[in-house]
């Protein structure tokens, strides 16, 4: 099983090279997310977003990247595909403040 660094190098390496860098910032994957028993969901896309909390930036037509816990596969998934998966995942490192 894959742990929750190895997934985020592992979604970097994929993802980073098809980054198109610009207003939004590099490409970034947070140190906190979500997992089940099958995956890890990542919080990643422009540094902006990530770090500054910058929602303009969010990704459009993209679903939440995940990684397979035991095979590494990178796969995508939006909320309305699986809402109740989602909401079921449990929170993974130190989440920000959502009071801001």
């Amino acid at each position: 099983m894959l742990s929750f660094e190895q997934a985020r190098a592992i979604a970097y390496e994929a993802l980073a090279p098809t980054w198109e860098t610009g207003a939004c910032g590099d490409y970034t994957v947070a140190d906190y997310g979500y997992e089940d028993e099958t995956a890890w969901l990542l919080i990643d896309g422009g540094s902006k977003l990530v770090i500054d909390g910058d929602y303009a930036c969010e990704p459009v037509g993209r679903g939440s990247t995940f990684v397979d816990k035991r095979t590494g596969a990178v796969f995508f998934l939006t909320y309305l595909e699986a809402p109740d998966r989602i909401d079921a995942m449990t929170p993974v490192g130190r989440h920000p403040d959502t009071d801001m």
